[in-house]
């Protein structure tokens, strides 16, 4: 590297820790920072540190870093959108569109199955099961990212990480001009509106995973486009034009299917809510093949 691009790339990795620990410090004075913000110090560490691999890590996480970050935002000025979110719409276009033969829709008729049927150990596990894909959406592709990362699959990390990225910042904006309510909300309150004060999930187990999560979640009223169910549906696109083994297709066709029933069967997603997420795919895809990213320092593409 030329002694500018290393004076260009140092400032670059001074700019990155101010930003992280001024955003810190906004989070503070706000009265939102939290354990979960307890890899912030790190993140201003890796910037400034000469070490190559926190470096290296920086340099090639950052574009879903800072998606991280823009969602964790929320937290702060959320609330704002609060007087705009969709209630009673959403529910129409899902009452026109989908419903279950007793007449109510989807999401709201698991939960009267579940009412019926809950005692049943099948009922419980199915239960367990959709949580537990439900919650993957946390760490099951950070960690399959982290995988390829450490592995160095780098031109398979860079197309995943870049359109998963970009995927992230349009469902961000999708959240700001269209904040809706999902099902849940509708099943407990009505057509009321949410206000600060009043904005969590009354009938969750206290104490319970799902509970804890909408506890510290940034966004409540993130339900138009589902970005459950895209996250998936990209993974397996990118997979498959990538030119994975056909199991690793099937398994991630799989995972998008069990994700989809899952935001239904919970209450957490109405069917149009995961439809409109679809569009945002194709429009994120490209960048997996982005000559800038995906391309090595050499000019080549990079193994993997």
């Amino acid at each position: 590297m030329k002694p500018q691009e290393k004076g260009n790339a140092s400032s670059g990795y001074r700019l990155g820790a101010a930003a992280a620990a001024g955003y810190g410090l906004g989070l503070f004075a706000a009265g939102s920072l939290g354990w979960q913000h307890a890899a912030l110090p790190v993140l201003v560490w890796a910037c400034l540190t000469r070490r190559e691999g926190p470096r290296a890590f920086v340099r090639d996480w950052w574009p879903l870093v800072l998606f991280w970050l823009g969602y964790d935002s929320m937290r702060v000025w959320g609330s704002l959108l609060y007087p705009r979110v969709a209630v009673e719409e959403p529910y129409r276009w899902e009452a026109g569109l989908f419903l279950a033969p007793t007449g109510e829709i989807w999401p709201h008729y698991f939960v009267a199955w579940m009412r019926q049927h809950g005692n049943s150990v099948a009922a419980r596990a199915l239960y367990a099961c959709c949580n537990m894909v439900y919650l993957s959406h946390l760490f099951a592709l950070p960690a399959l990212l982290l995988i390829l990362w450490l592995r160095r699959r780098r031109l398979l990390f860079r197309r995943l990480l870049l359109s998963l990225a970009a995927l992230g910042y349009l469902g961000l904006a999708g959240y700001v001009a269209y904040p809706a309510a999902p099902p849940w909300w509708v099943y407990e309150n009505g057509f009321r509106r949410p206000t600060p004060e009043r904005s969590r999930p009354a009938g969750l187990e206290s104490g319970s995973v799902l509970s804890t999560l909408f506890h510290y979640s940034p966004n409540r009223f993130a339900a138009i486009p589902s970005l459950h169910g895209a996250f998936p549906l990209l993974l397996l696109l990118v997979l498959a034009l990538h030119g994975a083994r056909l199991r690793w297709i099937a398994l991630a066709g799989s995972y998008t299917a069990a994700m989809w029933f899952a935001c239904v069967f919970l209450n957490q997603h109405y069917i149009v809510d995961l439809l409109a997420g679809v569009p945002l795919v194709p429009a994120a895809l490209p960048f997996a093949a982005m000559r800038r990213f995906v391309r090595g320092p050499s000019g080549q593409p990079p193994s993997g």
